[in-house]
């Protein structure tokens, strides 16, 4: 889920892990089973837009529907081998012939802004997903879904200690932390030792308008509207204890989390809608962003001991990493910690200003729009800021702009290959290797712009390898979020087979270890060579 996709954190448009799927996608229902999602929960991590057009022009012309294996039998929400069977097919043309018969009653609907439904979840990790979390937390329909039509699978029982517990902002003491639709934000609290702390921000996308060829105001907010009716708007159906995201790097199991299962842990769900910035109410909805982040802060000084903490980390996957790009400095310069340091952990926000496959600057647009809307450039990179000034202030959305300028120690996670990327900032209407048929396989102009991401992520991120104390992990591998499940795989590493995983580096990376390599782990060979993560079962 990614659009990231998404937490899980909620992350880009899918959910990331449902982010890293409703990793909780950012860039939305936030991962998303590409990998499926290769986190946060919603690989959710964008709320990106579906692919806009097939590979071909019979295809996006509806023709060619009698051959073999275009129907939407069995493919609802999905790719049919040479037509589409999901809810943005009829806009676009090229719906399988037999969709409106098949799908548009289709006992086990998509979930929102995801392609995947309760079904698909719940089959690719029945530990994680449940038919009740899914419809609480997502927002699925699961009545009809034939994984929800007896008892929901159980998940599998995890320590007591892996546990947070929600605390809510009291209205008297922050009346402005509130989430999109006016409740009040907070944050989830598992304590641990007074001198480590983890503070990780959720992802889950952004809201903002999906035409995005001519975004407006109005197209914006209505997306912002519908989003605000959700857990990643409102606070109204969060639990009052948080565990099935608290995977990976937030995990209280030694065996899965080496790094951090010990640390205090601070969980920020993701509520503003866009990445924990802006404090302004527009049309009813209230852009709060900025006053969450600077509540939390303020919580935490008065009620822990975060201020004499010898390490601080400031995380979060999708477009809560772009939430840690934009606001470490300024976060550090809040906690003003004794004699301690903040340090920086995005995953997958590293996000390209690029033009989609057809030229349309599609995401730039969209996320533009909404930063006019909310009207707070001014929350993004101070430095930054200082370097584009007035009508160009909304490069600081990108941190190929001003990453030489974050003066926090910073560690990114980002795969050459962001399947967020890929599907909501390129639009590839396509995946490389076909997807196990699940889309159709890259080729010419896509399959180009597909192998040219690696250069251009070396290139935006070069600043960044070069800063002392600051590196870089990024496998030749397809993924959006990839530490709530990939932390310590070992088909995970950068390069392949050199013990080099995300929670082996990240340790060194915060003792100062420094192997010789200066903490820059950038993988050498191009997808799909760095096997085996870097094979098609990471993009399925």
């Amino acid at each position: 889920w990614l659009n990231c996709a998404i937490q899980p954190s909620r992350a880009r448009a899918r959910p990331a892990p449902l982010v890293a799927a409703m990793v909780t996608c950012n860039r939305v229902l936030v991962a998303v089973p590409v990998t499926l999602f290769a986190a946060g929960w919603w690989h959710f991590a964008r709320q990106g837009q579906e692919a806009t057009s097939g590979p071909s022009a019979d295809r996006n012309r509806g023709v060619g529907l009698s051959e073999a294996g275009d129907s939407c039998a069995g493919n609802c929400g999905t790719w049919a081998n040479t037509c589409w069977c999901n809810d943005e097919c009829t806009n676009r043309g090229n719906c399988c012939s037999d969709y409106e018969d098949v799908c548009s009653k289709h006992a086990c609907p998509a979930c929102p802004n995801s392609t995947y439904n309760c079904d698909d979840w719940i089959r690719w990790d029945p530990s994680k997903y449940t038919c009740d979390a899914l419809q609480r937390d997502f927002n699925c329909d699961c009545r009809g879904c034939s994984q929800c039509s007896g008892p929901s699978p159980s998940p599998s029982p995890s320590p007591h200690d892996n546990v947070a517990k929600l605390r809510l902002f009291r209205e008297a003491e922050y009346p402005q932390a509130r989430c999109l639709d006016g409740s009040m934000a907070g944050y989830y609290y598992r304590e641990g030792p007074a001198n480590k702390y983890l503070i990780f921000l959720e992802g889950g996308g952004w809201c903002y308008d999906r035409n995005c060829a001519s975004p407006t105001k109005a197209g914006t907010l209505k997306d912002c509207t519908a989003r605000s009716r959700t857990s990643l708007g409102s606070s109204g159906r969060w639990s009052s204890e948080q565990d099935s995201y608290l995977t990976g790097m937030l995990s209280a199991d030694f065996s899965k989390n080496p790094v951090f299962h010990n640390w205090t842990l601070v969980y920020v769900p993701y509520c503003d809608g866009a990445s924990f910035s802006g404090d302004k109410e527009v049309g009813g909805l209230h852009f709060r962003g900025r006053s969450i982040l600077r509540s939390l802060i303020q919580q935490l000084l008065t009620s822990t001991s975060v201020r004499g903490a010898e390490q601080v980390v400031l995380s979060g996957r999708s477009a809560g990493a772009s939430a840690v790009y934009y606001h470490a400095d300024s976060v550090a310069e809040q906690l003003a910690l004794t004699s301690g340091r903040l340090f920086a952990l995005p995953d997958a926000g590293f996000f390209l200003n690029l033009p989609d496959k057809d030229g349309i600057n599609c995401w730039p647009s969209q996320m533009k729009g909404l930063f006019d809307i909310i009207g707070n450039y001014g929350d993004l990179n101070a430095g930054c800021l200082k370097r584009f000034k007035n009508s160009q202030r909304w490069k600081c959305l990108y941190p190929e702009n001003y990453v030489d300028l974050i003066e926090t120690p910073l560690f990114a996670l980002h795969s050459y290959y962001d399947s967020s990327e890929t599907t909501y900032t390129l639009r590839l209407d396509c995946c490389p290797g076909g997807c196990g048929g699940r889309q159709p396989k890259c080729m010419g102009k896509e399959l180009q712009l597909f192998e040219e991401m690696k250069d251009k992520h070396t290139k935006a991120w070069a600043a960044l390898v070069r800063k002392n104390g600051s590196g870089i992990w990024s496998p030749s591998c397809i993924a959006h979020t990839m530490a709530w499940g990939k932390w310590t795989d070992s088909s995970w590493e950068v390069p392949a087979g050199s013990g080099n995983t995300m929670a082996a580096v990240v340790g060194r990376w915060l003792a100062g270890d420094d192997d010789g390599l200066h903490f820059v782990y950038q993988d050498e060979v191009a997808w799909p060579k760095n096997r085996p993560c870097a094979g098609d079962v990471a993009w399925k």
